[in-house]
């Protein structure tokens, strides 16, 4: 089976990025200390119901950093019970390693925009069979959809990922709370083009997972559609050209020397689940199959308006019950 137009499917996907949808799910998260969090939980979830998908896309140049595992028993306590630890390759050509993964993206979305560093675990879904990237936490200057908790705050005002036209790549990205870093200067210049493992590139996107810190009661992973061909080949850095000033996100856990460094240089286009959501996809024909349908289907964008309609009920509420103590003051006044 082949992408029949992948133009479509870019569309589609630009379309469903509304750029006034995150300026307002950011003005509104400021206000969520009115609420209890488990408001904001069940509003998103009734939100995904009614948009199932998100359309998103991590700009050029994101990099992903590997390195071996050291602490085997730590990295298994972090699964959920319905994974387990999985050795993979990332080239094609590659030997099987356990690894942990960050990856370092620049993005946008309906739900959020700027820059994002995913730490992962890879392993395989028990009930699927499925490899699955495991993400084990998610610093970013932008909002953050977390399934225990809904969506959060940005957790760092320090996140810079660029590069010039120098090819050079420069990062440093700070947790606001814990002073957690990682700090990098890099260049892609010598880097070359080698094809990827399509199983965990490819089939292991329809298959993303949360760890156990960050997952609610539900470990049900979520998909993302896209064109394979977007994972078919990146940018094999030599590790001598990335030089790692300061990384104390997960201390012990893997070895402190990378083992490999990969860079897509071109833009790559998702439709994602919503949160709460699952397309199943068994094979590579499916993902192609379900691309070309979605290329082809009118969808509609995650919206605020739910959010939107409380956030004026507890204005008006507000409002009566400012109005009923003034009249009730008032009149007490006048009897005196």
């Amino acid at each position: 089976m082949r992408i029949v137009n992948d133009e479509k499917f870019i569309q589609c996907v630009e379309a469903l990025i509304n750029p006034v949808a995150v300026g307002k799910l950011h003005f509104f998260q400021s206000f969520k200390k009115i609420l209890p969090s488990f408001v904001f939980k069940r509003l998103l979830r009734h939100t995904s119901k009614k948009y199932p998908y998100i359309g998103f896309v991590i700009e050029p140049y994101s990099l992903f950093l590997f390195f071996r595992l050291k602490n085997i028993d730590k990295a298994k306590s972090l699964l959920p019970d319905r994974f387990v630890l999985k050795k993979t390759k990332l080239f094609d050509d590659d030997e099987p390693e356990y690894y942990f993964g960050i990856g370092n993206l620049s993005t946008r979305a309906s739900t959020f925009w700027g820059v994002r560093l995913e730490s992962y675990l890879i392993a395989e879904d028990k009930k699927t069979g499925l490899p699955s990237w495991i993400f084990i936490d998610i610093l970013s200057n932008t909002l953050i959809a977390l399934p225990s908790k809904g969506v959060v705050d940005p957790n760092c005002k320090n996140a810079l990922f660029t590069t010039n036209s120098r090819g050079e790549l420069f990062l440093d990205i700070k947790e606001d709370r814990t002073g957690r870093r990682l700090s990098l200067k890099g260049t892609i210049n010598n880097g070359k083009m080698r094809k990827l493992d399509q199983s965990i590139w490819v089939m292991g996107n329809t298959s993303i997972g949360y760890g156990k810190n960050i997952a609610d009661c539900d470990h049900a992973p979520f998909a993302v559609i896209f064109d394979p061909a977007e994972v078919d080949r990146a940018i094999d850095i030599p590790i001598n050209d990335v030089l790692i000033n300061k990384n104390t996100l997960f201390p012990g856990l893997a070895e402190d020397e990378l083992c490999k460094v990969i860079c897509f240089p071109f833009a790559q286009h998702y439709i994602a689940d919503s949160p709460g959501n699952h397309t199943m996809v068994k094979n590579i024909d499916e993902m192609i199959k379900k691309y070309n349908t979605l290329g082809d289907s009118t969808l509609k964008t995650f919206s605020t308006r739910a959010i939107e309609k409380l956030f004026f009920i507890g204005i008006t509420v507000s409002a009566l019950i400012s109005v009923s103590f003034l009249v009730l003051l008032l009149l007490k006044i006048v009897k005196f």
